[in-house]
């Protein structure tokens, strides 16, 4: 039969590198939860209908452009509007 071996107690550091990673995921968890309300107050908002507005007046501009214009009639400073490529899924092997 095994046994355990005893309980190390934590040090200092130990503690600390354990609150840095607490208050990293409560900081990822705040975030999540502000963008679901972000998300709810955009769709009850007019903004989706008014962006496909500018979007069929303005035809040959790109959506990333209307969307740095709009940044930039707002006043948001440093604004960086990029779009990524799709990730591709994985081919099923047989």
């Amino acid at each position: 039969m095994a046994t355990r071996a005893p309980r190390k107690s934590l040090s200092t550091d130990d503690y600390k590198a354990k609150l840095a990673k607490a208050k990293e995921a409560l900081k990822a968890l705040e975030e999540k939860a502000y963008a679901s309300e972000l998300e709810e107050l955009i769709k009850k908002q007019n903004i989706v209908s008014s962006f496909k507005v500018i979007q069929a007046n303005t035809k040959g501009v790109s959506d990333l452009q209307i969307l740095s214009a709009i940044g930039k009639a707002v006043g948001i400073k440093r604004l960086s509007v990029t779009q990524t490529e799709p990730k591709l899924r994985a081919k099923k092997s047989k």
